[in-house]
């Protein structure tokens, strides 16, 4: 059961109701859930017809309703843990007050009054107590006690149905937590709860909204016998909490009470007799899941049962922990084989790649060749025609030419002779001028026979290297 959600299941001499009850933000806790399973025997075949074993342990407890009920009420609800509550009728139940000194020993004291109630010797007893209002002289604790007889059998429901308990509440005291704000129960006087609801007859005393008395009638065959219970239920509430005249009798039922029920009981009361109906069939169910959530004190689950609870926690728990470690030993194995087999794949496909941007790769060099190696052919731009043009166009008036020497690595080589110095000048600028030549070594010119200025000079291509 998560934290956010209670289910409570609410035992009756007929049937089992039980609620579920959820948070919802700021709405606060809301009914999602609810039903009735009755606790009824099913009927036995008929002879010669054979009997019906499809459904799951229909067999095994096709005696036990309580079981088959608390079954199809897990299988409707979907749930494994419950709150339990249990009618005053099955219960051992007294409230008692106690000096306030006593405020630390208070489950030793109940625990004394509640084996000195309980009829059977020698009896194991499931106690626990919830302190009802505490004052600075006074406490009002109510104490209540499991008897072995109904603890053995509701065990014996629980392990069939398979589920656990998480606190057994009263289901007289959820009756009370949802008539408190419909009828007003916490005002103040004396008034007299009598409720015919869950597994026959309650009453509940209560004194400026506190109850002083709390008693399972149950089941009454006459009007007379009622009375006689309600007479010795009140003699004793007034020798524990004092004389006091009730306010009213609140008569709690779904059928409308006689006339004569009324009159009988106003007349021994001397108080009027208001019946109302109860406000949801779901009233007990509905206060045992409001007060789980209120944090009540008051829980009878037996040792047992506790222990079941841990020991489902701690199957929980190893099942868990089984299981991750199941799942990381899978994964360190997985990755101790699988890891290797990947990077294997990996590599494989990586070599793959490799060799055919290798085979891509290679074949755009041989192709770049070759595209390379045609236009060698093709460029004609330092070819010694194309450079014959070039200095001849370059020539001025006034010089004539006697040699050209073309390297194709390294660039040309002209001698000849001019009119004048400044011819042969100006045609050394205008080859360092054209961008094919990157510097012009030359002689200084010389005076030939005829007059005539003789000179050489050596014009280098970019990049070429001077032949030494």
């Amino acid at each position: 059961m998560k934290q956010s959600e209670v289910v409570a299941w609410v035992v009756e001499g007929t049937e089992l109701r039980g609620v579920r009850y959820a948070a919802r933000g700021r709405d606060g806790w809301q009914k999602t859930a609810g039903g009735a399973w009755p606790l009824v025997t099913e009927a036995e075949p008929s002879e010669g017809q054979a009997p019906d074993t499809a459904a799951e342990g229909r067999v095994v407890d096709a005696d036990k309703p309580l079981a088959r009920a608390m079954r199809e009420a897990k299988g409707a609800m979907g749930v494994r843990q419950v709150v339990l509550a249990l009618p005053l009728s099955r219960l051992l139940v007294q409230v008692m007050k106690f000096p306030g000194e006593m405020r630390d020993d208070l489950a030793g004291a109940v625990a004394l009054q509640m084996d000195k109630l309980s009829p059977f010797d020698d009896e194991d007893l499931s106690v626990s107590y919830e302190v009802l209002s505490e004052g600075e002289n006074e406490i009002w604790v109510l104490g209540a006690a499991m008897p072995a007889v109904v603890f053995e059998d509701i065990s014996t429901a629980l392990q069939l149905a398979k589920l656990h308990i998480a606190r057994t509440d009263i289901a007289g005291l959820g009756w009370f937590r949802t008539l408190c704000g419909p009828l007003n129960l916490m005002r103040p006087g004396r008034r007299v709860l009598l409720m015919d609801l869950d597994d026959g007859w309650d009453l509940i005393v209560i004194d400026h909204g506190v109850p002083v008395l709390m008693r399972g009638l149950g089941v009454m065959p006459d009007t007379d016998t009622l009375i006689r219970e309600i007479t010795l239920s009140f003699m004793s509430a007034e020798l524990e909490a004092g004389s006091l005249a009730p306010a009213e009798v609140l008569l709690v039922s779904a059928d409308t009470p006689g006339v004569d029920v009324s009159a009988r009981i106003t007349e021994l009361l001397g108080a009027p007799v208001h019946h109302h109906l109860p406000p949801d069939a779901d009233g007990g169910a509905d206060g045992v899941a409001i007060r789980t959530y209120e944090g009540s004190t008051l829980d009878l689950t037996p040792v047992v049962w506790r222990n079941a609870v841990k020991e489902a926690r701690i199957a929980k728990r190893i099942r868990t922990g089984v299981a991750i470690a199941i799942a990381c030993w899978v994964v360190v194995m997985g990755t101790l084989f699988g890891v290797p087999a990947v990077y294997a794949q990996m590599t494989k496909r990586t070599q793959e790649k490799s060799g055919a941007h290798m085979r891509a790769f290679l074949q755009v060099s041989n192709t770049k060749s070759r595209v390379q190696l045609i236009e060698s052919y093709l460029n004609r731009t330092n070819s010694a025609l194309e450079l014959l043009r070039i200095t001849t166009q370059l020539l001025p008036e006034g010089i004539t030419l006697y040699s050209f020497a073309y390297d194709k690595d390294e660039g040309v080589k002209i001698s000849g002779d001019a009119d004048s110095p400044l011819l042969v000048y100006e045609y050394i600028d205008a080859l360092k001028a054209d961008p094919l030549f990157e510097e012009v070594p030359f002689k200084a010119p010389s005076t030939t026979a005829r007059g005539k200025q003789k000179f050489e000079l050596d014009a280098k291509f970019y990049g070429g290297q001077q032949k030494k």
